[in-house]
């Protein structure tokens, strides 16, 4: 498990009532670094713990004065059909968050329909539509362009969330990869906590589904005994030395991360890499050599996948992150390009930038492998016209690091990934949204 402080832990009574959920928190309380008394509460006390403080350290962690380790706060997710009625109850009490549902015990799975019809961003981010799970929110790492510090929910009754879960599978043939927690990198809390590892477990029962957990984790060693199966991929957001250390403070550093894939690896998980988010710092060509090197010394990805840092105006940029650790050339490139970014996701860094970005990390992969995948992630429409030649797939084909489905081997995709992807759960599988 990680090292770490929180200022206080927060157990539901639906966890600490129950014998073994009480022992996984029980065993994450013996492993922090000073002692903290746990505060048991019921959801009639979640208004006052809102107004008492507890969201207090959300918000970018690269514009708060003084970050700390998030509080913990441990749950259970509901399958009762009760969401929108305990969601319009928590607003009526003055509360509006976007974290009602971890506080609340909801959001188990929930249905991305990424460019299909009611996508926002339909036209400007190539990503693919799919059902993904959860057990946590919030992220103990520290980056600086990220918002989910400030408190880590972890929901722990897998046993009754495989339930569901199963069904979710059985009903979506077509889907058959999960990825886990776009908004949480769940090893922090591992192995003590013990919810992660049951999921694996899971999935290691299942006939040709797996389960994907997106990291920066250096925290690996303890996945080697675990009944996965083969059904289990690894994908880890890699950088270079400089963006590793000064902006993801907490998280695993280059070389962690290298390892800690080597490591799983070598237990039997399949393992990927997306440079994501590159952002250009000083010295990014010559630390992405030597990033691309070091990776493919120590392990075989299956796939990699590029993204430039995007998804905020260059203003936003300048405010979370240590503008004196950034490349010259291209901060005046996004700067002098707003513009022309004012109407798409993929700001603040112009085309001809990212582009460049993309052909370096490619070229250094094709130096030591000539054969591996290499796709984007998130990026555009407009961006993948100029760049599937030189990959050698499209924005419908592309192996994704993380996609629904691309399995073990990261084969071409032969379905089309919009169209296939079908929503069959009719309002009758508890849990999802």
């Amino acid at each position: 498990m990680y090292p770490m402080e929180p200022d206080a832990v927060y157990v539901h009574e639906t966890v600490w009532r129950h014998g073994r959920y009480r022992a996984g928190v029980e065993r994450v309380l013996g492993a922090l670094e000073r002692p903290v008394a746990p505060i048991e509460f019921r959801d009639d006390d979640i208004p006052e713990m809102v107004r008492g403080g507890l969201l207090r350290g959300r918000g970018a962690m690269g514009c708060r004065r003084e970050v700390r380790d998030p509080i913990l706060l441990f749950n259970t997710f509901r399958f009762d059909r009760r969401r929108a009625e305990r969601l319009a109850w928590l607003k009526g009490q003055g509360i509006e968050t976007g974290d009602a549902d971890m506080l609340l015990g909801y959001g188990a799975f929930r249905w991305a329909n990424y460019n299909q019809d009611g996508d926002p961003n339909r036209q400007d981010k190539v990503c693919r539509p799919c059902w993904r799970i959860h057990l946590q929110k919030g992220c103990l790492h520290r980056c600086m362009y990220c918002g989910l510090g400030g408190i880590l929910g972890a929901m722990v009754n897998v046993d009754e969330y495989a339930v569901h879960l199963r069904t979710l599978v059985e009903r979506h043939p077509w889907q058959l990869t999960y990825l886990l927690d776009d908004d949480a990198d769940p090893p922090g809390l591992e192995p003590e906590l013990g919810s992660l590892g049951e999921l694996i477990e899971f999935f290691g029962t299942l006939e040709n589904r797996y389960l994907i957990i997106h990291t920066k984790t250096w925290n690996t060693a303890w996945l080697e005994g675990l009944r996965h199966n083969g059904n289990t991929i690894l994908v880890w957001s890699l950088s270079g030395p400089t963006q590793s250390r000064a902006i993801e403070p907490r998280a695993g550093t280059t070389e962690q991360r290298i390892e800690a894939a080597r490591i799983a690896q070598e237990a039997g998980y399949t393992i990927r890499y997306k440079f994501k988010p590159i952002i250009p710092v000083r010295g990014w060509r010559e630390e992405a050599a030597e990033t691309v090197e070091l990776l493919f010394r120590r392990t075989r990805p299956d796939v990699i996948s590029l993204c430039c840092f995007m998804w905020m105006s260059v203003d936003e940029m300048k405010r979370r992150l240590p503008v004196e650790t950034l490349d010259p050339d291209a901060l005046a490139a996004a700067e002098g390009a707003v513009d022309r970014m004012k109407d798409t996701r993929a700001m603040p860094f112009p085309p001809e930038m990212r582009q460049a970005i993309y052909e370096h990390h490619l070229a250094e992969i094709r130096r030591w492998n000539a054969d591996v995948p290499v796709s984007l992630s998130t990026e555009n429409f407009a961006m993948w016209r100029e760049m599937s030649a030189r990959l050698g797939y499209g924005p419908t084909d592309y192996p994704c690091g993380c996609g629904p489905m691309t399995v073990p081997g990261a084969p071409r995709l032969t379905c089309h990934p919009f169209r296939d992807a079908v929503r069959n759960d009719r309002g009758e599988i508890p849990g999802v949204w």
